[in-house]
């Protein structure tokens, strides 16, 4: 049964590894904080924990639809695994960009649980740990050590969800921006939604470029790597031996190193961008759901129809970066100089996923604001 969007409710965000590892624990600092919030409130929070059932779905998307309503909170439990899960990748991108085009930054809370340096030092190249950086987290990776029922563990619960009830208290006060304006309007009195559609459409086709230039990249670096697999077959069948492999391993990794580096720039480029782009473009489809068109028709239309283009487009390339990536596996195993590179590929072609989703929540909410059909628009929605 979905929940009443007025009620607070908090969804947490985790690896099940993570939490099997903590024997529970990270299951139960959720129900602890909203006990305690019920107890400081009379209100009961309602904590969305698994992700496997309907209603965790069913939920995230009523709220996420329904403008958040100020009261939906996003908890992600940070940790070295988490940035390796693609879902949970997603979930702080989805939630983060609709979060952010209400002004509602703060309904976006992490947990740091286990250190991850390069969000401490702030110097993350990765947009989702960038995102997670520019956060006030709550630091949680002394006090994950401390007994359940110690006084310093119970006093950090009660100011987390107090921080819950100031952040609602805030929230309260906010009113949804009713018309979009970009960073460049010159005049207040001029509404910005046309401006930033401009901006975006005039990126697509450098996103698309960006996306071709990856691709190039990837091949480039899977003709390396055959070439390499057929020059070791080769000097297998000479008596070559390990030393051989060695040898030719080394020589791959030098001619490797220029083209891993290109890919991790176009990958941040890409991301990045899209990131940085995302609230406009999802506060441009809630001003077409909530107030509808009033001239610009025809240019909406289009807007619409290049963002369903290029997530096309995108979602062809996944299917070949996804054998890609598989095929990591094996190079990573072929000596332990390759890993780093192996492991820069990987976050390389994250990012790109990553990029992959905003355009997909565009695309999703796109068809649910003018169908699928992609018709011109009429008259102001109501």
């Amino acid at each position: 049964m979905v929940t009443n969007n007025s009620s607070p409710a908090g969804f947490w965000s985790y690896t099940h590894r993570d939490d099997e590892i903590e024997e529970g624990r990270i299951k139960r600092l959720a129900k602890k904080i909203a006990n305690e919030f019920e107890v400081m409130t009379a209100e009961e929070l309602n904590v969305f924990l698994d992700k496997l059932d309907i209603k965790w779905g069913e939920e995230w998307r009523n709220r996420i639809d329904s403008a958040l309503t100020g009261s939906t909170f996003f908890m992600p439990i940070i940790t070295p695994r988490f940035f390796k899960s693609e879902e949970c990748r997603r979930e702080v991108l989805t939630f983060s960009g609709h979060a952010t085009s209400l002004g509602l930054e703060e309904l976006l809370l992490p947990i740091l649980y286990i250190d991850v340096p390069k969000i401490r030092d702030g110097d993350a190249t990765d947009e989702v740990m960038a995102l997670v950086a520019k956060r006030q987290y709550e630091d949680w990776t002394q006090l994950r050590l401390e007994d359940e029922d110690s006084p310093r563990y119970r006093q950090a619960v009660h100011r987390l969800a107090g921080r819950l009830v100031e952040i609602l208290e805030r929230a309260a006060e906010i009113d949804p921006p009713p018309v979009i304006r970009t960073e460049h309007s010159e005049h207040d009195e001029e509404p910005g939604m046309l401006e930033l559609m401009a901006e975006a459409e005039a990126a697509l086709p450098r996103w698309g470029e960006v996306m071709t230039q990856f691709a190039g990249t990837v091949g480039e670096i899977g003709e390396e790597t055959k070439s390499a697999a057929e020059e070791m077959e080769r000097s297998d069948a000479r008596g070559g031996g390990f030393a051989g492999r060695l040898r030719l391993t080394h020589e791959l990794v030098a001619k490797l190193e220029a083209p891993v580096g290109e890919m991790s720039r176009l990958a941040v480029e890409y991301s990045t961008e899209l990131v940085k782009i995302d609230p406009g473009v999802l506060g441009i489809i809630r001003q077409v759901e909530t107030e509808g068109v009033s001239g610009g028709t025809e240019h909406v239309t289009e807007f619409f129809g290049a963002v369903r283009q290029i997530t096309e487009r995108g979602r062809e390339n996944m299917a070949s970066i996804q054998e890609f990536s598989d095929s990591l596996q094996t190079a990573s195993g072929l000596s332990k100089s390759m890993r780093p590179l192996v492991g820069k590929m990987r976050a390389a072609l994250r990012q790109v996923m990553d990029g992959q989703s905003v355009l997909d929540e565009w695309e999703r909410r796109i068809e649910e604001v003018i169908g699928e059909g992609g018709a011109p628009l009429g008259p102001p929605l109501q």
